[in-house]
């Protein structure tokens, strides 16, 4: 990964003229992304994600994951990467799966607290209300 293009792309998309104003929107200091872009370190996974979320990725989580697989080095970290990429497409399919039927039950469970909630704040006797 050349993450001095990355970072550089990121700080377009942003649409700021520095580094160091890019740094609090990615929750990091401008340090951090001088030694990204130099090579000292490399990036965590969130930061990455971050990224790529102000360039307008789809799929920030899943592509910040793959380059973090693609960039490992090692052996254990190779292991490392695929087995979270694969528990990570584990957890996509069961919530999609699982999502239809949340979705549905939200606008009761929600008005259902705001029943909770009206019957508190509105009790007989009450002088708040």
């Amino acid at each position: 990964m050349d993450w001095v293009e990355f970072f550089e792309k990121t700080r377009q998309a942003a649409g700021v003229e520095s580094f160091a104003k890019l740094a609090p929107k990615l929750g990091i200091s401008d340090g951090a992304i001088s030694h990204y872009r130099t090579g000292k370190r490399v990036p965590q996974v969130w930061v990455v994600a971050e990224c790529l979320k102000i360039q307008g990725h789809p799929q920030p989580e899943k592509a910040a994951i793959q380059i973090m697989k693609s960039e490992a080095q090692t052996s254990p970290e190779r292991h490392f990467w695929r087995r979270l990429a694969a528990t990570a497409m584990a957890l996509c399919l069961a919530v999609g799966f699982a999502l239809p039927h949340d979705v549905q039950a939200m606008p009761q469970a929600g008005n259902a607290l705001h029943d909770i909630h009206y019957a508190k704040c509105n009790k007989v006797g009450d002088t708040a209300a």
